[in-house]
């Protein structure tokens, strides 16, 4: 077959490929409840889907779109951003608008509304709908809305100095869901880049949203690997953080998950008056993180 024969048969093939549902297959007994309500999974969608769609994420330069950005800096395109922008394949937009929908959140409210309900017990009666009602808009469109679903396509930018993009936290509390779905380049070996799992070894306290080390202790590990994913519900007791990344010129790809309330689900409880001043080395560095 020649090559271009090849190329057209590869996009008649994508043209009668579905984008995948993730989360519809799942039972309510596959979320794990220790440390907290999470699922991770390998391979989580078949080969030659992943192939399509990894074949057509977006490059470094697409997403910057003119931006600049330092070392290991998240960078973003939304899926306001995705669904008007043609370069983007159908696969992909298909892809965004499916995990921004109300069906799509149903999936989540089918195995995680149990648990939302232990978290947040008073959050229907403030909203005044069951989470199965909720009415859904993509995040960044008009429209009557009880949750706001972003998915988006992430790059952490090269690395030029070892850190850690995002250390043991919490996400915004106005966040009750939240996932990734890793897309690694082949060839990449750099170290680090994985998704931790914490546990608190006291009650929550916070510095903004982010635990101190000495109250936390890892208990899992989530590889950055193609295909992999990982979501949980997101609460005081939900601290995750990504491993220190070695130095690198390839970006660390993920496409991110949210599901964004009009008001807070939680307040971190803060570090009080004499605990700031007793460790105020912490205190200071994460005042000066604009991460959090």
């Amino acid at each position: 077959m020649s090559a271009m024969a090849a190329s057209a048969a590869q996009e008649t093939t994508q043209a009668q490929m579905r984008a995948p549902h993730l989360l519809a297959d799942l039972r309510k007994e596959d979320i794990l409840d220790e440390p907290y309500a999470h699922f991770t999974r390998g391979n989580v969608v078949p080969a030659d889907v992943y192939a399509a769609l990894e074949a057509d994420f977006p490059s470094l330069d697409m997403i910057l779109n003119g931006r600049t950005a330092g070392s290991n800096q998240a960078v973003r395109m939304t899926v306001k951003q995705v669904l008007n922008d043609r370069r983007i394949s159908p696969l992909w937009r298909e892809f965004f608008e499916y995990h921004t929908s109300g069906e799509y959140w149903r999936d989540v409210v089918r195995l995680f509304g149990d648990r939302f309900r232990r978290a947040f017990p008073n959050l229907e009666e403030r909203m005044g709908r069951r989470y199965e009602d909720w009415r859904v808009v993509p995040r960044g469109f008009a429209g009557e809305a009880d949750i706001h679903l972003d998915c988006q396509f992430v790059m952490n930018t090269p690395v030029t100095e070892v850190g850690s993009v995002k250390p043991a936290h919490v996400d915004l509390c106005d966040k009750i869901f939240s996932a990734l779905f890793y897309f690694r380049e082949a060839g990449d070996n750099t170290p680090g880049g994985d998704f931790e799992v914490y546990r608190w070894r006291r009650s929550p306290r916070f510095i903004k949203h982010r635990s101190m080390d000495r109250d936390v202790e890892m208990v899992k590990i989530v590889k950055y690997e193609a295909n992999a994913y990982a979501c949980f519900l997101n609460s005081e007791q939900a601290v995750h953080g990504v491993s220190p990344r070695g130095i690198t010129n390839i970006p660390r790809r993920y496409i991110n998950f949210i599901a964004e309330l009009p008001m807070k689900a939680f307040e971190p409880k803060q570090l009080t008056g004499w605990q700031k001043v007793w460790y105020r080395n912490d205190v200071q560095a994460a005042s000066q993180d604009e991460r959090y």
